[in-house]
C-alpha cells in the first residue's frame, strides 16, 4: 500500500506483520516513526480533556516520554531472549517498529464523541483500542527481534512488569494523597507516571485496578 506515513500506518490498523520488518529496516525513517507517535499522543492527550488543557497536554507528553523508555525496555529484554538467527536490532529498529504499533491510538481521538454519549462504551472502546496497540507491538517486537511468539510474549511480560513495579507504587500513593486538599503537583506526578504506563500495556484496565486499590486503601485508612 505504498511507503508513504498515512500507508504505513493504514497497513498498522490491518496488523500486517511485514510492516515492522520493513520500518525496522536499518534505512528505515526515524522521522515518520516519530511522527505516528506524535499523532497518537495528540489523540491519547484528547482523553484528558475532563482535566482540562494542562491534563490533555500532560497525557500527550507522557505518551512521548514513553516511546523511548518502552523501545529500550523491549529491545535490551528482546537482546536477552536472542534472536534465533543471531542477528541483533538497534534501539532505533526496535522504536521504529512500536512507534507504528501505536496507529489504532489516532482512533482515541474519533472514540471522544462516544464518551459524550456514553462513558462505559467509551470505556470499552478505549480497551479495545488499547488491545489493537498490545497486538501490534507484539507483531512490532516480533518481527523486530525474531523472537518466537513464546519469547515475545515474555518480553512484553518482563518489561510491563518492570514499568509497573516502577510506577505504580508513585500512581497509588500519589492518588491517595490526592484524595484529600487539592495537589497540583501529585496530580501532574500520578498523571504523567499513568500515562507513561499506559504507552502499550494500559489495555484501559489500570483504572479497574486503581479503582480497587484505593477502595481497600481508603477502607483501611478510615
Amino acid at each position: 500500500m505504498g511507503n508513504g506515513l498515512i500507508g504505513r500506518m493504514l497497513r498498522a490498523l490491518r496488523l500486517d506483520a511485514s510492516l515492522y520488518r520493513e520500518v525496522s529496516a536499518p534505512d528505515g525513517d526515524t522521522r515518520q516513526a516519530a511522527l505516528v507517535v506524535l499523532l497518537t499522543a495528540v489523540a491519547a492527550g484528547t482523553q484528558g480533556v475532563w482535566l482540562g488543557g494542562s491534563g490533555a497536554g500532560l497525557i500527550a507528553i507522557s505518551h512521548m516520554a514513553a516511546w523511548p523508555v518502552w523501545a529500550a525496555g523491549l529491545w535490551l529484554v528482546g537482546a536477552r531472549l536472542g534472536a534465533p538467527n543471531g542477528e541483533a536490532s538497534g534501539f532505533r529498529q526496535v522504536a521504529r517498529a512500536i512507534a507504528f504499533a501505536q496507529a489504532p491510538g489516532v482512533l482515541f481521538a474519533a472514540s471522544l464523541v462516544i464518551f459524550w454519549i456514553s462513558a462505559p462504551l467509551w470505556g470499552t472502546v478505549r480497551t479495545l483500542i488499547s488491545v489493537w496497540v498490545l497486538v501490534g507491538t507484539f507483531l512490532a517486537v516480533r518481527e523486530t527481534l525474531g523472537l518466537s511468539n513464546g519469547r515475545t510474549l515474555g518480553a512484553l511480560f518482563g518489561v510491563g512488569a518492570a514499568t509497573a513495579i516502577l510506577l505504580g507504587p508513585p500512581i497509588v500513593l500519589v492518588n491517595v494523597w490526592t484524595l484529600w486538599p487539592e495537589h497540583t503537583l501529585g496530580r501532574i506526578v500520578a498523571t504523567f507516571a499513568y500515562g507513561v504506563f499506559d504507552f502499550n500495556l494500559g489495555l484501559g484496565l489500570i483504572d479497574k485496578v486503581m479503582s480497587l486499590v484505593l477502595r481497600a486503601v481508603i477502607e483501611f485508612i478510615t
